[in-house]
């Protein structure tokens, strides 16, 4: 993996809210070309920020977070946007919008690209087809169970093909049989070639998903490491 392309760079990487505490703290880390990475910790260890900062939803206060050879702390919001065009996010819950049918969820980020709905179908059908939701196309979310819903976020993740997909509990509020389904989901777009990098407090799920595995405890870097299939 080292020999591996980096995605992702931080150097003594902080990021210090305006309350003064600080969330992260002299992070140094590469993250290869190609990764899929667990990123695990206690609730306040950080992931969640860290994950923030890798789509510009936050700035480092200092150091440096190059993300797909942008500089974050000094990007301007034109390159962020753009930065985010090459990035996937999968939300804590999946924030899908209620009122709106699956198709209309999924084709979101094309769709402010101004992609009009006659070429955003067929690319709909297909990510809709690759999660096993082609038959729920102009469903609502609240007719959908859990997992099919974050199915549908992973959909609308991966629709313009990100180099990077970012994923923040995507598993946290489903069973073990789901929450391994979605995550088979993941693992094969990285197959892909698509970098994942997923926040978890579902441990068990490493030991049958082999990842990299980056620990933060209080917001410093505490292992990063490679985890086997058993």
């Amino acid at each position: 993996m080292s020999e591996s392309k980096p995605i992702i760079h931080m150097s003594n990487l902080m990021m210090r809210y305006q309350t003064g505490k600080v969330a992260l703290s002299g992070i140094n880390m590469e993250i290869p070309q190609g990764s899929f990475v667990y990123l695990i910790g206690e609730s306040g260890a950080g992931k969640s920020t860290l994950l923030k900062m890798m789509y510009g939803g936050l700035r480092p206060t200092s150091g440096q977070l190059e993300v797909q050879d942008m500089a974050i702390r000094g990007a301007s919001e034109r390159q962020i946007r753009e930065l985010r065009q090459r990035t996937g996010i999968i939300f804590q819950g999946n924030r899908l919008l209620k009122p709106r049918t699956v198709f209309e969820n999924v084709a979101l980020p094309l769709r402010v690209q101004g992609w009009n709905a006659e070429r955003l179908l067929p690319r709909v059908k297909k990510v809709l087809s690759f999660v096993g939701l082609e038959d729920r196309l102009w469903s609502y979310p609240e007719t959908l169970s859990g997992g099919e819903q974050q199915r549908v976020a992973i959909a609308r993740a991966m629709l313009s093909n990100p180099t990077l997909i970012l994923a923040d509990e995507p598993t946290g509020n489903l069973d073990d049989d789901t929450a391994r389904h979605v995550l088979d989901l993941l693992m094969a777009l990285n197959k892909l070639g698509t970098t994942v990098i997923m926040a978890t407090h579902d441990l068990h799920l490493l030991t049958s998903h082999p990842g990299l595995v980056v620990q933060l405890h209080q917001g410093a870097l505490v292992t990063g490491q490679k985890h086997e299939q058993s």
